[in-house]
């Protein structure tokens, strides 16, 4: 199964494309970001979502959820449904199922460039938030003063569990580092240091990428170079034997950007970022608060209901 091409696609409107489909569309797998796709500006996943996925699932159709949260965030929402779903954490340095956390697989930066990354952002007077692989111990964010301190923008609802202040952030660039974050109200600045970070000499070993978090501010994250929601979605299906082809993906973020563009079918959400959208082969006619995910899955007459 292949990507259509424009010609086929049945442009409903200037802000929906969806394909035409000639039978039942093949498919194994549904990848789906978290905020902003799969929940509704309450945070949470509607009953219609809920009940068309949860089908899904028991009809054998393999279950990803594909964010930037920390996996600790995400596995509530995992848990919701009956039955094994994978969870892609930390856009794509973390991938674990549930509902028991199984580690499946997780990538992490070097201490060389966690260091040089680290000690830059505290030189142009930023506080990070490094994110740690620790989830068995009960610790995922390392600070330097508390989480509810305003410098850090209400991050993680200003929840202090799972969080651990220490007194020197670079002194544990050696400890599972998954993403180095920097925060913002203005994402200009964060633009400034994303150049600036890019610069230096180890950046050879990392990417970035900015995003707006819903209620909090904005946020520049520094991953591992070549590591995405897409790859982790890849070791995935290597795992399990499936093929790329068969993966229908959800998003309405620039970090799902390689997810959306290399599934079979990749959905930009209605409510997405414009140059999401505009790059993107098939838009939702719903958005997240309209039941997006569910309603395009009806729409393509993919499942069996009784």
């Amino acid at each position: 199964m292949g990507k259509e091409s424009q010609a086929d696609l049945d442009i409903i409107s200037n802000s929906h494309k969806f394909p035409k489909l000639d039978g039942l569309l093949p498919f194994h797998t549904i990848a789906m970001d978290l905020d902003g796709t799969l929940l509704d500006s309450r945070a949470s996943i509607s009953s219609l979502n809920h009940y068309v996925l949860q089908s899904a699932l028991d009809q054998g159709v393999g279950l990803i959820i594909a964010t930037g949260r920390r996996f600790s965030s995400a596995l509530p929402y995992a848990r919701e449904f009956r039955g094994n779903v994978t969870v892609v954490a930390n856009n794509g340095q973390v991938l674990r199922s549930s509902p028991d956390g199984e580690r499946i697989s997780e990538t992490y930066i070097s201490e060389k460039a966690t260091f040089a990354v680290l000690s830059l952002g505290k030189k142009k007077g930023y506080s990070p938030l490094l994110h740690v692989d620790r989830f068995e111990e009960g610790i995922d964010i390392l600070i330097e003063s508390p989480i509810t301190d305003e410098k850090y923008h209400n991050y993680s609802g200003g929840d202090i569990a799972r969080t651990q202040v220490v007194s020197d952030l670079p002194e544990h660039s050696s400890d599972r580092v998954l993403v180095v974050c920097y925060l913002s109200l203005i994402k200009e600045e964060l633009i400034q240091l994303e150049k600036e970070l890019l610069s230096l000499p180890e950046s050879s070993e990392y990417r970035t990428v900015i995003t707006k978090i819903p209620g909090v501010s904005y946020c520049l994250e520094v991953l591992e170079k070549g590591v995405s929601k897409w790859t982790a979605i890849q070791s995935y299906l290597k795992i399990s034997g499936l093929d790329e082809a068969g993966v229908i993906s959800f998003g309405d973020e620039l970090n799902d950007r390689e997810m959306l563009f290399s599934s079979g079918y990749g959905f930009a959400m209605k409510n997405a970022v414009q140059s999401l959208k505009e790059g993107a082969s098939y838009i939702t006619k719903y958005s997240n608060n309209e039941d997006g995910i569910a309603m395009t899955l009806l729409e393509l007459s993919v499942l069996s209901f009784r």
